[in-house]
């Protein structure tokens, strides 16, 4: 059992800004084209993995075109940004002494783990199906 934490006001926060920024000016970055990461597995394989168009799709979402960004990684738009939301705003409740944890503890942390994992997986293997077609980035 973990012992309270003092409740400090939001505006103490210093990890989660800085985290969230530096997210954005990475996802501005790659947005824009600013800087281009090629994907290594891509590159070593020749086929692609969950996470290629997803700096396509950042730009696409930077200039609003959902069905773009959809087109280009829809696992990234609709997995992983909310993921990363939904973290961000636990991990300012625990910094701020509101949360005891900010990843959930024991069997619910591992569930959602193992889910993530699944999913991933799942949405890798749609993507090189036919029927995936749509969502393949090129």
């Amino acid at each position: 059992m973990t012992s309270p934490r003092a409740v400090r006001p939001w505006h103490a926060m210093r990890v989660t800004p800085a985290l969230a920024g530096g997210g954005l000016a990475c996802g501005l970055a790659l947005g824009t084209g600013v800087v281009v990461v090629p994907c290594w597995f891509r590159a070593l394989t020749g086929v692609g993995c969950p996470f290629c168009g997803g700096s396509r799709a950042v730009g696409d979402l930077l200039r609003g075109d959902v069905l773009g960004a959809l087109g280009h990684n829809a696992f990234a738009v609709g997995v992983l940004a909310p993921l990363l939301a939904v973290v961000l705003v636990a991990l300012a409740r625990w910094e701020t002494g509101r949360a005891s944890r900010w990843w959930p503890a024991g069997g619910v942390g591992k569930a959602l783990v193992a889910g993530l994992i699944v999913l991933t997986t799942a949405w890798w293997v749609f993507r090189g199906l036919p029927a995936g077609e749509w969502f393949r980035s090129t």
